[in-house]
């Protein structure tokens, strides 16, 4: 184990060859005995070990931060060992409470090579989902179809959620495990770059449109515009008209991914850090998709069905992630935007449907680190 002193000395005497820059530190001049002027206070090193560290450090890093070595100067008392195997300073974290600069710890545990284990991140997040129009292929007993241009929209909570009805089921407006959309993602990150695995419970139905329809309905020969679901006009079915009344994926639907990302740090100071991620996942959708039709020849009457819960697709994302961390990283808040490609092939009616689920998301969320070993394994004399 080896030692340094930093001694103090005068309040008086003005460095002749500052050393310590806004950004940097001239290595060189602060071992050589240079005096260091830090808020009119002059220091010089006496050197048993801690200038093969910065000097390492340099090598490693090309500059070594001038306000490391400035908050390590300031809290001198806090500063105990600097050991061969981690190549910093290390604060006994007893000190460290009495400093009241966590930022100081935070930084000599993360100056030089910050990123060399692996962490462990929680994302949770809120959903703004727009799906895409899609061409459709119905297949069943009743309506063999195929609808060019068809609409699904996302089906959320968020309008209900006001002041007076917060606290009723279903408009508590921080129920993130069932209402509205959500994501939610684990990521191992080491050296920048990130291994996810995200679960995305998305929840879309058909909304009403009137779209070209070719095929037969009840048997009836079509190919044209007309609406999905006929308004109800107050006599009997028309034999050929659509009355699709529901055909919806909200129930248990989920949409669960594996991918890659890479962290680039876009800023690092006392109030925190900015980092963006782009990435990609592939990934398979699962649900249990829900419709009804009116009986043939009614208005009142309803037919029906629910799919069993069952992979629906496969496909893929890639995204887009801006991320803001505390000094300690250990809580942030993100904003992603994610854009998804699915081929969908499920149950509908008595049949089954094919199209693909092409969609936006914008999520807005938290993030807490669940793991981080470089504060953890920290040695302690």
């Amino acid at each position: 184990m080896k030692y340094f002193l930093l001694i103090f000395i005068s309040l008086n005497l003005y460095a002749q060859d500052p050393v310590l820059s806004s950004s940097a530190v001239d290595v060189e001049k602060f071992c050589s005995g240079a005096t260091v002027e830090i808020d009119g206070v002059n220091f010089v090193v006496q050197d048993e070990g801690f200038c093969d560290a910065l000097t390492k450090l340099k090598e490693e890093n090309e500059t070594v931060d001038a306000q490391f070595v400035q908050d390590i100067i300031v809290s001198l008392d806090a500063v105990e060992t600097l050991t061969d195997q981690t190549d910093f300073c290390l604060i006994n974290e007893a000190d460290l409470q009495q400093l009241n600069t966590p930022s100081v710890y935070d930084r000599a545990l993360t100056v030089g090579p910050d990123q060399d284990r692996w962490k462990l991140r929680f994302y949770a997040s809120h959903s703004f989902t727009t799906y895409f129009d899609t061409d459709m292929r119905m297949r069943s007993s009743r309506i063999n179809v195929d609808i060019q241009d068809y609409s699904w929209t996302e089906r959320s909570s968020r309008e209900f959620f006001t002041p007076s009805t917060w606290q009723e089921e279903g408009n508590n407006p921080f129920q993130m495990i069932d209402e509205p959309t959500n994501t939610f993602t684990f990521s191992l990150e080491k050296n920048g770059n990130e291994f996810f695995l995200s679960a995305f419970h998305p929840k879309f139905l058909q909304n009403d449109q009137t779209r070209q329809v070719s095929g037969t309905i009840d048997g009836v020969e079509v190919n044209g515009v007309q609406p999905i679901n006929k308004p109800f006009d107050g006599y009997d079915q028309v034999p050929g008209e659509m009355e699709l009344v529901r055909n919806q994926n909200t129930h248990q639907e989920m949409i669960f991914e594996v991918g890659y990302g890479h962290r680039f740090k876009l800023l690092e100071g006392r109030l925190g850090s900015l980092v963006y991620t782009p990435s990609v996942g592939v990934g398979v959708t699962v649900g249990a998709n829900y419709s009804v039709i009116v009986k043939e020849g009614a208005w009142w009457e309803f037919d029906d069905y629910t799919d069993r819960l069952k992979v629906q697709g496969f496909g893929g994302s890639i995204s887009n992630r801006l991320e803001y961390n505390t000094p300690n990283k250990k809580f942030g808040v993100f904003y992603e935007n994610k854009l998804g490609f699915y081929k969908q092939n499920h149950g509908f009616l008595d049949g089954t449907q094919e199209y693909d689920l092409k969609f936006m998301g914008n999520n807005v969320g938290v993030v807490f680190m669940l793991y981080n070993p470089k504060k953890k394994d920290v040695p302690r004399n």
